[in-house]
């Protein structure tokens, strides 16, 4: 198996519950994958971005289970939705690469999570 050495991102984002009323909670998950053989790190400068919609209000951000903190780890604007991760803050780790008896190759992505839980 060939590959580059660098990281190679995707993200995925879903969405609970799919049904919420006003001042119900919401929560964003996006899944951070690297299919890459090189861990993403903080020097990367990785930045998620999206714009939230319906927008949060209090939002609560995790990242792969600690608590991060608006203006250190994220910023996020409650009048327009806008979310943004700031630099340096996420990391990946590289895949693995498994050789199947057959001869092919199998690849476990590495993966983080990142949760944004407010009210509507």
């Amino acid at each position: 198996i060939e590959t580059e050495d660098r990281p190679e991102l995707t993200v995925s984002k879903s969405l609970s519950p799919s049904v919420v009323t006003g001042c119900g909670q919401l929560t964003y998950t996006f899944v951070i994958q690297n299919s890459g053989n090189t861990p993403a790190v903080a020097t990367d400068d990785v930045i998620l971005t999206d714009v939230f919609d319906p927008i949060l209000q209090n939002i609560t951000v995790t990242f792969e289970g600690t608590l991060w903190t608006q203006g250190v780890n994220y910023n996020y604007n409650q009048t327009t939705g806008v979310f943004a991760t700031l630099p340096g803050q996420i990391a990946v780790p590289a895949a693995t690469y498994t050789q199947n008896p057959d001869g092919t190759w199998a690849v476990t992505p590495g993966t983080v999570t990142l949760t944004v839980t407010g009210t509507i």
